[in-house]
């Protein structure tokens, strides 16, 4: 819906600009169909979405081709995540891994809960359990879903940057490179939150990598100290930003701090905090 009306206020402006014969509704036109191909494409994703659950499994698909029917005795485990990026924004996220050690998450809508409720259920009743040496095995999270998403979001302010450049005139430049700068932060932003960020979590440590010049290697034994944490920020009156964080000290009495989403990777960021604790105990 976000998509289809910012394809029909960009294709509004360049009816305006078309028939006031200012030139600058051909670059915006271009951008109205780049606007109308993403709004054809996610539509598409949409109708390629399917879940069937019944007693015995389920059938589960995100684009033709990829369907799969899943018995509930092949998953290890089933489980919700979900957090909040602002009051009125959250996202909760049906997780699960399979006895292959293959993750897979859709989001969850209100519609489904009753059907992912009996999911877990039955995971839970007739599912594999895990084996000791699951714990050991490799998890890798990158930054490139929640980049493809802010870049996409970012993509939304190009017909209103492309006025305030070429169509509002009148305006005084500085007022005009405002949102330029705020833009192209937003993308330099997104661009390196994708091709930098990583967290692999492996059986004796993990790496963790959140910009090109901070990477390294932590073993579980040297991590003196971890917690998860919730920031908050308030933008104005009514909203309030929310952000997620590991923060762990490391033997150097270091403190560091790991942004992560916590609707995508809830269960991941747990299962880290899990093996810091575990060999703390093991040592002690």
């Amino acid at each position: 819906m976000v998509i289809a009306i910012t394809t029909a206020v960009s294709g509004g402006f360049t009816f305006w600009l078309y028939t006031a014969h200012d030139g600058a509704f051909v670059g915006l036109g271009g951008l109205t169909a780049f606007f109308a191909i993403i709004c054809v494409l996610s539509a598409y994703g949409a109708m390629s979405f399917k879940l069937l659950v019944d007693k015995d499994g389920f059938y589960f698909r995100t684009k033709p081709g990829n369907g799969r029917y899943y018995r509930y005795s092949e998953i290890c485990s089933m489980w919700l995540s979900s957090g909040r990026e602002t009051d009125t924004q959250e996202a909760t996220y049906c997780n699960f891994e399979t006895i292959e050690g293959k993750r897979s998450r859709f989001l969850v809508l209100d519609p489904h809960l009753d059907a992912v409720d009996y999911m877990i259920e039955r995971v839970e009743a007739v599912g594999s359990r895990r084996g000791d040496d699951d714990f050991d095995r490799e998890i890798v999270i990158t930054g490139k879903t929640e980049s493809v998403v802010i870049i996409i979001l970012v993509i939304f302010g190009f017909p209103i940057l492309y006025l305030m450049l070429f169509g509002w005139t009148t305006m005084p430049l500085i007022f005009r490179m405002i949102p330029v700068a705020i833009l192209l932060f937003s993308i330099v932003r997104a661009f390196s939150h994708g091709l930098f960020y990583m967290l692999k979590i492996q059986k004796d440590g993990f790496y963790c990598r959140t910009n090109p010049l901070n990477g390294r290697y932590y073993r579980y034994s040297d991590i003196l100290d971890c917690c998860l944490v919730e920031s908050q920020r308030n933008m104005r009156r009514s909203a309030t930003r929310y952000g997620y964080y590991m923060k762990f000290t490391d033997c150097e009495n270091q403190t560091h701090r790991v942004p992560y989403n916590k609707s995508l990777y809830e269960g991941e960021i747990d299962e880290l905090v899990a093996r810091i604790k575990k060999a703390k105990e093991d040592e002690a």
